[in-house]
């Protein structure tokens, strides 16, 4: 009877433990606003994005200017230009970093309002602003900088997840923790607990493996669900292979808490036969 309650405390900590592992990444680099700029923060640099970035930036600027036809169209060319030189302004990577944090506040205010469909929204406000400054230096002209510059990147596929993600980063410490509580009383309730450690060690290697193979499908997925716009899709992708890549530092450390647990039970079990022999 204890082997198998046991057995069944410790599947039951394993099938915790892999919903968990996710859900306190998702609540780390997702869900929580310095954790998503710190995610999404090298993108900002990636050549690919930034030709879209730059061309939903003067758009964006040439849309907000009040000026006549004739001027209009002399000074979209001026931002135009501008905007591709973006990246090299010593202010840009601030900027980057504003437009995460606001685009972030927008796309989870209307995941977790049900009276408006939800969208991933990006509020360009700081780029237009720094576009804008550099164009008024050229051309001796102050442009206006509107307060809020934001863009739809038509992904409500993605932004119907967004609750989901909410709602499972909040529940991520308590899985975490009583997944951590079964495993432990799982060992202490078994007959052999040397038998029972090693059952734990292989069990953990195989969530951290189910993790490892669903974060390759993790790119493929995403790029499947990002269309629209050049930009969105880029950013889609491109985050994709971020988040990706943050992922792999869990399923490293726990493939070696997997390891050292194994060999603690494998110790333990030939310490126990020495001595009955």
């Amino acid at each position: 009877m204890r082997t198998a309650g046991s057995a069944i405390l410790i599947i039951v900590a394993l099938l915790l433990a892999s919903v968990a592992g996710p859900a306190v990444w998702l609540q780390r680099n997702v869900v929580e606003q310095n954790g998503f700029v710190a995610l999404a923060g090298p993108l900002g640099s990636n050549k690919e994005f930034q030709d879209g970035l730059s061309t939903m930036v003067a758009t964006q600027t040439t849309a907000s200017l009040d000026l006549p036809p004739q001027l209009k169209e002399l000074a979209a060319a001026i931002v135009n230009s501008t905007a591709r030189s973006l990246y090299t302004d010593p202010g840009y990577p601030q900027a980057w970093t504003e437009t995460l944090a606001r685009s972030h506040a927008l796309s989870f205010a209307a995941a977790g309002n049900k009276e408006i469909q939800g969208d991933l929204q990006l509020d360009i406000a700081p780029l237009v602003a720094m576009v804008a400054a550099r164009v008024s230096e050229d051309v001796g002209v102050t442009l206006p900088t509107p307060k809020d510059v934001v863009v739809s990147l038509e992904q409500p596929q993605v932004a119907r997840l967004l609750p989901l993600a909410t709602t499972l980063g909040g529940w991520s410490v308590w899985l975490a923790v009583i997944a951590v509580g079964l495993l432990v009383l799982g060992v202490f309730v078994a007959r052999r607990r040397s038998l029972a450690l090693i059952f734990v060690g292989v069990g953990l290697a195989l969530v951290a493996l189910l993790w490892f193979l669903a974060s390759g499908m993790v790119e493929t997925v995403l790029a499947n669900l990002a269309v629209g716009p050049a930009a969105a899709s880029q950013m889609g992708a491109q985050l994709a292979v971020l988040a990706q890549d943050s992922w792999q530092g869990g399923i490293t450390a726990t493939f070696i808490v997997a390891a050292v647990v194994a060999a603690v039970g494998g110790t333990s079990l030939i310490v126990a036969r020495r001595r009955t022999t």
